[in-house]
């Protein structure tokens, strides 16, 4: 089913998305984009949107590195085993989180689905290899 996807693309490309997300959360972090019209409409003080942004950056951060240490990419070894059972787990997270934004209260973030269910896929590939 996913055979015409490379694991290098779809590596690349989950990189590619989340460096994209971070500059976004970067960019209401600075106040460019209003926090009112970010996570469902749902945060309620600034307080709220940096805690909550803090964590997404982490997280992407976090999911950078796991497609990195799966890809080789990195300079220590980390088992397939494991960084296999995280990119489930993403797949998992990044799942919930298109149908979290498929939900949402404002339109930015219902348009943000597709940019939650492409990582779903591309980690749901790398995931499946055997390489």
């Amino acid at each position: 089913m996913l055979s015409f996807i490379t694991n290098k693309l779809a590596a690349y490309s989950v990189v590619g998305i989340m460096i994209f997300t971070i500059i976004f959360h970067v960019l209401i972090l600075t106040g460019v984009i209003p926090y009112e019209i970010t996570w469902g409409g749902r945060l309620k003080s600034y307080e709220d949107m940096l805690r909550f942004e803090t964590v997404s950056i982490l997280i992407n951060i976090t999911v950078i590195l796991i497609v990195a240490a799966h890809m080789r990419w990195v300079p220590f070894y980390i088992d397939r085993r494991i960084t296999r059972i995280a990119l489930w787990l993403l797949v998992v997270m990044f799942a919930l989180n298109t149908i979290g934004n498929i939900i949402a209260v404002t339109a930015l973030e219902k348009t943000f689905g597709i940019l939650t269910l492409l990582p779903a896929v591309f980690c749901t590939k790398l995931a499946l290899s055997k390489e």
